[in-house]
């Protein structure tokens, strides 16, 4: 309910939750969070497609965000399943998190730093 009330995924109060409440370390957090987000996004992609409201993408710059994600998250799995100790990686999350709440709580109004407004999409014009 808080998530539909302030218009963001329950992801972004998911893990703070878990570890505030001591239900779950760093490490199972990051193991939780990223199924719960996925599903998610991909219902939320769904209800996109099913409205008909999707923003055209250019689908070069989709594949190079493909690629950019997919090697990012194999590092960064490695250096934090293997490197980081749990206070860094606590840390770490903690400075995520406080970058999306920032972003999301700067961001003009009726703005809502969506994927159509990085990933190389086509602005659509209402007058065409």
């Amino acid at each position: 309910m808080l998530s539909g009330l302030v218009g963001v995924g329950g992801g972004i109060f998911l893990s703070p939750l878990l570890l505030l409440g001591g239900w779950a370390t760093a490490r199972q957090t990051a193991g939780i969070s990223a199924p719960f987000i996925l599903v998610n996004s991909l219902a939320a992609l769904g209800g996109i497609a099913i409205a008909g409201t999707a923003t055209p993408i250019d689908p070069l710059a989709l594949s190079a965000w493909a690629v950019a994600v997919l090697l990012a998250g194999w590092v960064g799995a490695g250096v934090g399943s293997r490197r980081l100790r749990h206070p860094a990686l606590r840390r770490l999350l903690s400075i995520v998190l406080l970058a999306a709440a920032t972003k999301m709580f700067l961001a003009p109004r009726g703005h809502d730093g969506g994927a159509a407004d990085r990933i190389g999409a086509t602005p659509v014009n209402p007058d065409d």
